[in-house]
């Protein structure tokens, strides 16, 4: 079954999130992992390969960033950026949720949560001080 984890960042920004994404895929990438980003549209599609480009200079093979659905091949682990549950995140052993809390984020981000808790999906939660999340 497929673990859920939420990153609670206390900010309005909602840029953060990308940036704090950033730091969660470089260091997932580092430990060997598969990772599909899913972002909300093509813009931040867009956004995010930029800050990988220009931060990941190894471990390109083992990600993937899209907005449209369910990545070719196999992942181990889902990056939701998006403001919706991803039909497609049980194919995961883990899924990650960055939310900002300040934001317009923090609602979305209580109803994905209701959604994976109300299917019985394991849970967990950390909140992140908004000066880690750079």
């Amino acid at each position: 079954m497929t673990k859920v984890q939420f990153y609670l960042i206390e900010t309005d920004n909602a840029g953060e999130q990308f940036t704090y994404a950033l730091q969660l895929a470089m260091q997932l990438l580092a430990n060997g992992k598969h990772l599909h980003i899913h972002t909300r549209c093509a813009d931040d599609t867009q956004q995010m390969q930029k800050l990988l480009a220009d931060h990941v200079s190894h471990g390109g093979e083992r990600l993937s960033i899209d907005h449209h659905g369910e990545p070719a091949d196999k992942r181990d682990t889902l990056l939701n950026l998006s403001t919706e549950v991803p039909y497609f995140f049980s194919s995961f052993e883990s899924t990650l949720e960055v939310i900002c809390t300040g934001s317009d984020g923090k609602d979305a981000g209580r109803e994905r949560y209701r959604y994976y808790k109300s299917r019985g999906y394991p849970l967990r939660h950390c909140e992140v001080a908004p000066q880690l999340a750079l």
